[in-house]
């Protein structure tokens, strides 16, 4: 999930492109005397080149400025209420606007107009640290008596005096100003940092197509040579996955894998550095030891100590799983290199493969020919509509590219929500997978729209069952963000749960593609025949192989996401450090030549908690349990879900909501059943 809100402090503003509601970009802040709630959105059709863009957030950040003063000037004779509502307009109409600027700098295929949104949300982030820095503010609210205020306004007001106390709101005055520097470049050096990253995209150049070899012929007949004889392979997802699991050729992997871990090497080195510095300077001017332990602060796990504690309890159920898998793979190497002492890297998702075909008579190329995108695509939204009683239609609206498709989420003919689909790669674009909000739902005043901006193949083109999982899984946040855009304050509408839960959702929804029930309606191949029952017994008999060494590729990503992050920076070598990750979760030995931490985005994005996406599934695990009882189509109980957990939002605590639906406490035993080979087998969870 990318982050998601301008009003959650020190996260990067997600991507939006919403095409909704007046142009309210002209209306003036209120003076001390009355604070009217006013929200602001700039219709997307206005901005169409970089100037628009620009104009519309200098606007925004003028009315922001005034709307900062009259907050900060309010006469005493202005209720609580009227303080709070226009309070929570400012920060909705930021958003809208940061939305834009973000969607703009992540898929715009205009250069100047990512630098335009980018630029744009340097600007917003000034704004904001000034807001939440703003001590005659946060003293205006702490002193409300709230007690005849619902509990949604209460936990509005619970949540926004924690947001101004982490911002630092406490702190002196030279304090403060040395924060809202730092907030500056913290934002900036992360622009930089993602910017390379989406913007290297490199390839491996093949002299013949006997190189593909393994391949499956679609594959191959996609990447013809060109007018000089070459084969040119991208780093792109849909062109680097399926060359992992089925080039014969040791070489062509290597080779690829070299590629693809230095994508936004050496210039993210040096970015890196800056901002893993620029937080721990934060974090100690917060009263923190380390940016660690501040943005855990308001997380379930609630400190970086309990993390450590998770990530061990997990490196010790994975351990015997980890050496029983890691020994039939050198043993499948040795088949074919009898002298190998060691598997690399660049052979685990080839071996892997081999060993599903050979002990499982699992062949992924033959799974493939049931899934092409459209079919998946339609067979997604039918899975939606079906459980949870709702109607998807096609929206007729402007979209940033010609690629991008948009619908709009109904129920008994009342509008739920918008969304799009920017679902296949391009340069210039953000190359991972997410859900990204657009623009968050207000009760009475905005829709709530998102967008998926994923890499996937289109059209009738083939996707690996694991790209099907990831659909599935993107599917799934921004499910959640839909039907929890229901809400009145900004702060606990759409998904403003604990960050260490959000993943929770998603990843429970990827049990439905091992459903055959699900898939039968979809997946078909050419011939128009349905994937054969006995086949998806057969995946679901070999969908665990792999689970250990998998588990502990996911907690050597957040080993390393943490350990960067919970320490003085000063002198760190980061490829040692990342190494040395690795080869203490994995039986892996680094590539020599990789520097993966270069594009690792997360560590942008997420900072320390990356350990967030194996949190949420143990929780998504303990979740499941009740559909794994109750049924998988079960209408009832998923509406039940849907009302106590993804209606929800930020409004309850994600504990709370949990332990309703499940009618006791979280448990994160069934998880770790699972990974000790005790539980009934169910999907890996992406990390995604």
């Amino acid at each position: 999930m990318k982050t998601t809100r301008f009003l959650l402090p020190g996260l990067t503003a997600a991507l939006c492109l919403a095409a909704c509601g007046p142009d309210q970009s002209a209306v003036e802040p209120p003076t001390t005397a009355a604070l009217i709630a006013d929200y602001r959105l700039v219709h997307i059709g206005e901005l169409t080149t970089a100037a628009d863009l620009n104009a519309a957030c200098d606007a925004e950040v003028a009315a922001l400025t005034a709307a900062l003063a009259a907050l900060e000037q309010a006469a005493v004779d202005v209720s609580d209420r009227d303080y709070l509502e226009y309070l929570n307009g400012q920060f909705v109409s930021a958003s809208n606007m940061s939305y834009r600027a973000a969607s703009f700098a992540g898929v715009h295929p205009d250069k100047a107009m990512r630098d335009a949104g980018d630029a744009c949300g340097q600007a917003l982030t000034t704004v904001y640290s000034e807001l939440t820095l703003s001590r005659p503010v946060f003293e205006r609210i702490s002193a409300m008596d709230l007690a005849a205020e619902d509990a949604e306004t209460q936990r509005f007001v619970e949540k926004l005096l924690l947001t101004f106390r982490l911002a630092g709101v406490d702190r002196d005055a030279p304090t403060r100003e040395r924060i809202k520097a730092l907030n500056d470049e913290i934002v900036t050096i992360g622009q930089a940092f993602d910017r390379n990253i989406a913007d290297d995209v490199r390839y491996l150049e093949l002299s013949s197509a006997d190189q593909l070899a393994g391949l499956p012929e679609d594959y191959i007949a996609a990447h013809p040579p060109d007018e000089k004889g070459v084969i040119r392979i991208s780093t792109h997802y849909p062109d680097v996955f399926p060359l992992f699991s089925y080039a014969d050729s040791d070489d062509v992997r290597r080779d690829m894998l070299s590629l693809y871990n230095n994508r936004a090497w050496p210039d993210n080195e040096e970015l890196l550095l800056q901002l893993l510095q620029k937080r721990h300077e934060l974090a100690q001017l917060l009263g923190y030891a380390n940016y660690a332990e501040l943005i855990t602060a308001d997380k379930m796990a609630g400190t970086a100590g309990r993390v450590r504690q998770f990530l061990d309890e997990l490196t010790s159920y994975t351990e015997a799983a980890q050496q029983r898998e890691y020994a039939v793979l050198l043993e499948r190497l040795q088949q074919d290199q009898p002298d190998a002492a060691r598997v690399e890297p660049w052979q685990r998702s080839y071996l892997s493969e081999k060993v599903r075909l050979e002990q499982f008579q699992v062949d992924s190329r033959e799974v493939r020919e049931y899934f092409n995108y459209d079919a998946t695509r339609d067979g997604i939204l039918a899975l939606v509509q079906d459980l949870f009683g709702v109607e998807i239609r096609p929206w007729a609206t402007a979209a940033w590219h010609a690629d991008v498709e948009a619908y709009e989420l109904y129920e008994g003919g009342q509008l739920l929500g918008r969304f799009y689909l920017d679902m296949h790669p391009r340069d210039g674009k953000f190359s991972h997978a997410a859900a990204f909000p657009l623009q968050d739902g207000i009760s009475g005043v905005q829709p709530p729209v998102a967008s998926l901006v994923c890499n996937f193949p289109r059209g009738d083109e083939l996707m690996q069952h694991e790209q099907v999982i990831t659909f599935l899984h993107e599917f799934g946040h921004l499910l959640h963000f839909l039907f929890a855009g229901r809400h009145r304050w900004a702060n606990v509408t759409g998904i403003s749960a604990e960050w260490d839960f959000v993943e929770a959702p998603s990843q429970m929804l990827e049990e439905w593609v091992w459903d055959y029930a699900t898939i039968a309606a979809f997946a078909h191949n050419a011939a128009g025949e349905p994937l054969p029952p006995e086949l998806l017994d057969r995946m679901i008999a070999a969908r665990d192989f792999g689970l250990g060494l998998g588990t502990r590729r996911q907690l050597s990503f957040a080993a390393i996401s943490l350990g960067l992050y919970d320490r003085d920076p000063a002198g760190l070598d980061l490829k040692a450090f990342t190494d040395g990750a690795t080869r203490r979760y994995t039986p892996f030995e680094p590539e020599a030549d990789g520097h993966f931490y270069a594009s690792f985005g997360h560590l942008n994005g997420y900072s320390a908690i990356y350990y967030t996406y194996q949190w949420s599934l143990a929780i998504a695990t303990d979740m499941f349990t009740r559909f794994q009882q109750e049924g998988l189509r079960n209408v009832e109980t998923a509406a039940e879900y849907r009302e106590m957990i993804l209606e929800q939002g930020g409004a309850r605590p994600a504990a709370e909501m949990v332990t309703q639906f499940l009618g006791r406490e979280i448990s994160f035993k069934p998880y770790a059943d699972r990974l000790s080979g005790n539980g009934a087998p169910r999907a890996a969870g992406s990390g995604e």
